[in-house]
């Protein structure tokens, strides 16, 4: 098993560039990254990385390894993948040459426009649990290439004017993708919930990712804490969830805090001493139990495995 890394934190476009050694972008909210190059050694690996920032990126030839979260997959192409913010990714590409296109853009791009926040407010494959590649037809791809091009072509240019083209642009190209993994994903990830279109229950999802956006690892685990924000009894909310979703408040709770140790334990060199401590348990023993009963394995055995 290989040396374990820190994942690498990324707080804005420029730092982006700074790592990948390329001009900053003019524009602080938005980046087109174009790709074609030869990788020259065996292979290379990229660290564990995430960062305040959405993702787009189309896959269009290549080989290697992806791991998102605690997922690991071997590369599709073509495909698309949509990373949302404070998303753990790793790779490891093949020698071979690598084509994609990718749209790096900020939250407060997304706020300045109100199409877009509508758009992303509703738009369940940025969740953590859904951010997977989803694998596409070569015939699919012509499209998405146009779109990305016509995108480059404006951002090229890009000033204060055309700013709105951009975010137009952006918009237009969420809704294609959308459609694709609105075809593709729950036929390659056929175990994936679909959550009802519920007031309150979309309150919450929306609640317990906002939380988890501000405070990352340290969003708030509190049943009581998202009741009372959403001003309802926590017994009623969580019967309420049950029968929409399958799950209670806790257990939706729980499934953010397994997720996030699963990928600390596959992308990072923590120990399950500090990872429990990460995630707000007060002895690594807790952490332990809590893990094996919800997953089936101690967390050391997750990390040693394969899955």
């Amino acid at each position: 098993m290989g040396a374990k890394q820190e994942v690498i934190y990324f707080r804005n476009i420029y730092e982006v560039c700074s790592f990948l050694n390329v001009s900053p972008p003019q524009c602080p909210d938005i980046w087109l990254d174009k790709v074609e190059q030869v990788w020259v050694a065996p292979n290379l690996s990229v660290a564990p990385i995430k960062s305040e920032l959405f993702a787009m990126n189309l896959f269009i030839d290549g080989g290697g390894t992806i791991k998102v979260a605690h997922w690991e997959k071997e590369m599709e192409f073509p495909s698309v993948y949509l990373v949302p913010p404070r998303q753990t990714v790793s790779c490891e590409l093949t020698e071979t040459t690598l084509v994609k296109y990718g749209i790096f853009f900020s939250e407060n791009f997304v706020e300045e426009y109100s199409f877009l926040k509508e758009l992303l407010a509703d738009y369940p494959y940025f969740q953590a649990d859904k951010s997977i590649p989803i694998k596409i037809l070569p015939e699919e791809i012509e499209d998405l290439v146009a779109l990305f091009e016509f995108f480059n072509k404006d951002y090229k240019n890009y000033s204060l004017k055309n700013r709105p083209v951009l975010a137009a642009c952006l918009y237009i190209i969420l809704l294609k993708v959308k459609d694709i993994y609105d075809k593709y994903y729950f036929e390659q990830f056929s175990d994936t919930k679909i959550y009802h279109e519920e007031n309150l229950v979309l309150s919450f999802m929306n609640l317990l990712n906002k939380e988890k956006k501000r405070n990352d690892l340290a969003y708030s685990k509190s049943v009581s804490y998202y009741a009372d924000a959403l001003n309802v009894n926590a017994n009623y909310l969580s019967r309420k969830l049950k029968m929409e979703t399958g799950k209670t408040i806790k257990e939706h709770i729980h499934n953010i805090m397994i997720h996030d140790a699963k990928s600390l334990l596959k992308q990072t060199g923590l120990s399950v001493k500090e990872i429990s401590f990460r995630l707000d348990f007060n002895e690594p023993a807790h952490f332990v139990n809590f893990f094996k009963k919800n997953v089936g394995c101690t967390p050391k055995q997750f990390r040693e495995s394969t899955i």
